[in-house]
């Protein structure tokens, strides 16, 4: 019987890959799942049939930083470890000190990765990001010189790097691009919201930045697929396999845009040359606070014009997202060399970025109640 430990089991990426092992547990048989997260999953905002899944494995809650804590999570019987561990726990929320990244991605990471090797699972999934890239370029395969672009990329090279060095751990490292779907909260909806607010108002809605500069993307359940495709290629072979995960369709701003746009029937529009030149000048912090002011308040007004008292969405752009540096450090991400390796069998099912698969996700969040029932 296969068992496969998720820690970070509750977060955007984690619900992906739980959704993925239930699917294939009940098709093959029984499978031993733990999942691990800091919070109930009651408490996580997931739907009812999501939300219903995971009382069907053996859900641990408690806080990773705890060495103790950590030894429990992995804690079976005498004799047996686990075949496939996936560390989705790592910390990808924008905006953090740098020492939180230091305890919650590269420390962790390592103490999850010693512990790994020091049981001898079979292979350690490691989630990190495709935000390490220098900035100019096409799009970087992952032999690519990095330039992480602040705390959070920094972080996830360190631990990248951190988890190379430990003898005897199977490792698979990946580097999702801009990821998207059921549960984002920060990567694409804040630009659905300002969507949608522009739609509302009557009005084009308007895009920083050229139209050519790449925001390559990939669907979380194509991040679930692969990482579980690469942990049963990967196991019981020590060593390192990195791979990028950006969906074939090489997004542009322009693409991204339309795709957002759509949702709604609104119509992008494209700021000046001369409305570029003056943002490309304004430092990060400067110009998150511009769009943030210009959206926080109508999206307030929206939502109680709607009656929701309580949405914990928000259009918020934090100053590292990286929309808000697309100009300086586009996300121009080859996501090929996964797809053209034939053991592992994993190809992406969203080719691109799509409206429908953006519609889904504000669907789901109206049926939870934390969007305005406007009709898509």
């Amino acid at each position: 019987m296969p068992s496969f430990l998720v820690l970070g089991c509750a977060n955007f990426y984690g619900r992906a890959l739980i959704q993925q092992l239930c699917r294939e547990r009940d098709a093959a048989g029984d499978w031993e799942i733990r999942g691990v997260d800091k919070v109930l999953p009651e408490l996580a905002g997931f739907p009812p049939h999501v939300q219903a899944l995971y009382a069907t494995f053996d859900y641990r809650m408690g806080n990773l930083r705890s060495a103790d804590f950590l030894e429990q999570a992995f804690a079976r019987p005498a004799g047996q470890t686990w075949d496939y561990v996936f560390n989705f726990a790592a910390e990808h929320k924008f905006g953090l000190a740098p020492q939180a990244y230091a305890q919650d991605v590269h420390q962790l990471s390592v103490a999850v990765g010693r512990l790994a090797a020091r049981l001898q699972a079979g292979v350690l999934v490691q989630l990190s990001t495709a935000h390490v890239f220098r900035a100019k370029g096409g799009r970087h395969d992952e032999d690519a010189r990095l330039d992480p672009p602040n705390a959070l990329a920094a972080a996830h090279v360190q631990a990248e790097a951190g988890l190379r060095e430990i003898p005897g751990l199977a490792l698979v490292v990946l580097r999702p691009a801009l990821c998207y779907g059921p549960g984002d909260r920060q990567n694409v909806v804040p630009m659905l919201i300002a969507a949608l607010l522009s739609k509302a108002d009557g009005e084009k809605m308007p895009v920083l930045w050229d139209k050519d500069l790449r925001v390559n993307t990939v669907h979380v359940a194509d991040v679930a697929d692969a990482a579980l495709k690469c942990a049963r290629w990967h196991c019981g072979s020590p060593g390192a396999a990195t791979f990028n995960l950006a969906d074939p369709g090489d997004t542009t701003n322009a693409a991204l845009a339309q795709a957002v746009a759509g949702v709604f029937g609104a119509e992008p529009t494209f700021h000046s040359s001369a409305v570029n030149f003056l943002a490309k000048r304004l430092k990060p912090a400067e110009l998150t606070e511009e769009v943030n002011e210009s959206l926080l308040g109508p999206w307030m007004d929206l939502l109680a014009a709607h009656g929701i008292a309580n949405s914990t969405l928000s259009p918020y752009l934090d100053q590292e997202h990286p929309y808000c540096r697309l100009d300086s450090h586009p996300l121009g991400v080859d996501g090929s060399r996964i797809a053209s390796t034939p053991a592992i069998g994993f190809s992406y099912a969203y080719a691109k970025v799509s409206t429908d698969a953006l519609r889904a996700v504000v669907d789901e969040f109206q049926q939870l109640g934390l969007w305005p029932k406007i009709a898509l």
